[in-house]
């Protein structure tokens, strides 16, 4: 009966974070240079244009393994293209990641652990955020949850389909982001301290060789060009003015990110962290003992690299926060349930903490925005919008640029043009351009604009000018002769 109530809030929790990310997905969804560029390689691949490559990092001059763009392939086909693909991409792929998280949590003590951290998952700002942007590190929020299930999974029963599904995975996860290599470290790790009957040649066998099936467009690319990523890679983390073995980077990104988390307030994230180390102490569970080696392999791979990290730089430990944090609060709670109350249920007071941090966070959640925060007053609906009507205009050779979000080039209406097949010059040859349709807000003035985009064009007059939305205009420039 029990178990029965819980699979019923489970399915709650699933409605839930699948409304919380859904409403308004086009108006809150982070379409910005990154995601139309990555839609852009997408919809190539639709059009028959495969990769071996995915985006490039945004330090060191290496790039990324394609996977992410093969994963999003299908939501591309389905959407035909639109926009939000990405980010639909990303909320699935979230909202698949809780059952796991309730595994997970069972696995480390009880159900009521993975009700809880499935919960905190739905609900956190930070999580919500990430479904909202079609960005290449964030699937491994669910790849990094599932790896430590089918590595748990194959603790109880080994067999050769789980560890090269495990594999595969690990080759997947690599491809998202290179700090992800700490998991890789730790499933290597893991039979050697924990469990010695995985300490064979099986397992690592079926590992390995699923990690080269996962990583096999990357790996084929690397092999054609004497592995030129890895080097670049390895060159540049290893490299003095970057592997500084600083301690401070590693230590303040775990309050950093529990921040956004859990409870946006900077101090309450130290004091999580401290809470989370007393009670991972204090309790005496075996089943925690992997996610101390798994923080460990994270944090020695944070310290070689030495210089600031960035939230997503340590993705792939947070839903391991969240649990370890959901853990904490039950046996607290079960705690002081046995000596104040024997008589009021342990889920009634795990209902009002719940409801008491959903409230916290509800703020943070952006659901009463018209357009996210990053988007700096252009939604999507505000790009097809300006891309319809470039569309529908009388023009010549031209090209777009737009100056806001910190992208000149206008990647987001680029893509939407593309969508409409039309065709502006590349970002590469703006002098060429006989006209110029200028995304600008409307409190600045187009002839004190300096940026490159608009001076390489030339001298200029405004041809027409068309309101985009309450701050923005798009002109029409045309090229003085």
């Amino acid at each position: 009966m029990k178990s029965r109530k819980n699979l019923f809030l489970l399915f709650f929790v699933l409605v839930l974070a699948a409304f919380l990310r859904f409403y308004k997905i086009e108006n809150l969804a982070i379409f910005l240079s990154d995601q139309a560029s990555d839609s852009t390689k997408v919809f190539e691949m639709m059009r028959g244009r495969f990769t071996l490559l995915g985006p490039i990092t945004s330090v060191g001059g290496f790039y990324n393994g394609p996977i992410v763009y093969y994963l999003m392939l299908p939501f591309y086909w389905i959407l035909k293209g639109g926009p939000v693909s990405g980010t639909v991409f990303q909320t699935v792929l979230q909202i698949a990641t809780i059952p796991f998280i309730f595994l997970l949590g069972k696995k480390l003590k009880n159900e009521t652990v993975g009700l809880i951290a499935s919960f905190l998952f739905a609900i956190s700002p930070l999580m919500i955020d990430y479904s909202r942007a079609g960005f290449n590190a964030h699937p491994a929020i669910f790849f990094s949850t599932l790896i430590l299930y089918v590595l748990f999974l194959l603790k109880e029963n080994f067999s050769l389909l789980k560890g090269v599904l495990l594999g595969i995975f690990i080759g997947f996860i690599l491809q998202m982001h290179y700090m992800t290599i700490s998991i890789l470290l730790f499933v290597f790790l893991y039979p050697l301290i924990f469990q010695k009957k995985l300490f064979n040649f099986r397992y690592y066998l079926t590992i390995i060789t699923g990690i080269i099936i996962g990583l096999s467009p990357f790996l084929l690319f690397e092999l054609r060009h004497q592995f030129l990523n890895i080097n670049l890679f390895l060159k540049y983390f290893f490299s003095e003015k970057t592997s500084s073995w600083s301690f401070i980077p590693a230590f303040k990104i775990w309050p950093e990110t529990i921040n956004e988390l859990l409870f946006g307030n900077y101090f309450i994230a130290i004091a999580i962290v401290v809470y989370i180390l007393k009670t991972f102490f204090y309790i005496k569970n075996k089943e925690t003992k992997p996610y101390l080696l798994f923080f460990l392999c994270i944090f020695l791979i944070s310290l070689i690299y030495g210089k600031p990290l960035q939230k997503h730089y340590i993705i792939a430990f947070h839903t391991s926060l969240i649990l370890l944090f959901s853990l904490a609060v039950e046996s607290t709670l079960s705690f002081w349930q046995s000596r104040l109350s024997r008589e009021r249920p342990e889920s009634l007071l795990v209902f009002v903490l719940c409801f008491l941090i959903f409230f916290i966070n509800l703020p943070r959640l952006n659901l009463e925005k018209s357009r996210h925060p990053l988007q700096r007053g252009m939604a999507v609906a505000d790009f097809r919008k300006a891309a319809k009507i470039i569309n529908e205009d009388n023009k010549e050779v031209y090209n777009v640029a737009m100056h806001t979000q910190g992208d000149n080039r206008a990647m987001p209406l680029r893509y939407m043009l593309l969508l409409l097949n039309e065709k502006p010059l590349d970002y590469e040859h703006y002098g060429e351009a006989e006209e110029l349709y200028f995304l600008i807000p409307k409190t600045e003035k187009i002839e004190i604009q300096t940026m490159w985009e608009y001076t390489s064009f030339g001298s200029s007059n405004v041809v027409n000018k068309w309101e985009i939305n309450e701050e923005y205009f798009l002109y029409k420039l045309d090229k003085l002769i």
